[in-house]
């Protein structure tokens, strides 16, 4: 049975506000702990295991749901089902199983870690890093791609336009887990957080007044 197109645009809305949530967490609570700062200083705050750092990654747990719940009803919007559609939700759940073990890693092992050797702390660091920004995030950026694809029956140009934005950020903050690459990972994270919230939004909107 299609959702009401009511309860996609309130989960279009929750997705757009724990993601600025995540960003704005991000930015003032988990940023000493990232790689963007040296390592000297990002092993000593979380080494204090400050609670940011926890609840940060708590509500980008809450994002990787959202988001799948959100591509779960989007196909289930789509006319005909496509096949596309469907692999969508299959990358975008994967996505979301690499996406909590590293957040869980994230939250419970680089604490602990960052008391340890920094050869010990990094290899942990890196795991994570990867799983969750390239491995991770590659497959919720390849799930948007196959989803966008699905939309020209349904969504307007500005809602496409935001999803094409939103793959290629998502393509480049992937590479950026790769280089590794921190002006990359933040220029990268900011585009494509805002413009996959931006699609869910307009995509959400666009069913809205098609269906009322």
């Amino acid at each position: 049975m299609s959702p009401s197109p009511r309860t996609l645009l309130t989960l279009a809305w929750t997705n757009a506000m724990l993601h600025a949530a995540g960003l704005v967490v991000a930015w003032f609570g988990m940023r000493p702990g990232s790689p963007v700062s040296p390592l000297a200083e990002r092993m000593a705050y979380l080494a204090g295991k400050p609670p940011a750092w926890s609840w940060g990654w708590g509500i980008w747990m809450l994002c990787a749901l959202v988001l799948v719940a959100f591509m779960v009803l989007l196909r289930r919007a789509l006319p005909g089902d496509p096949f596309a559609a469907q692999l969508a939700v299959v990358f975008t759940a994967a996505g979301m199983a690499v996406d909590l073990l590293c957040d869980g890693v994230q939250i419970q092992v680089l604490p602990a870690a960052a008391g340890s050797e920094p050869a010990v702390f990094l290899a942990f660091e890196q795991l994570a890093f990867l799983g969750g920004v390239t491995i991770a995030n590659g497959l919720y950026t390849i799930g948007v791609l196959l989803m966008n694809l699905c939309l020209r029956s349904v969504a307007g140009t500005p809602a496409r336009l935001a999803g094409w934005v939103s793959v290629v950020s998502g393509f480049a903050l992937a590479v950026a887990g790769l280089v590794p690459s921190p002006v990359l990972l933040q220029a990268a994270t900011g585009s494509t957080i805002t413009f996959y919230s931006l699609w869910t939004v307009l995509v959400a909107r666009d069913i809205h007044k098609a269906r009322r």
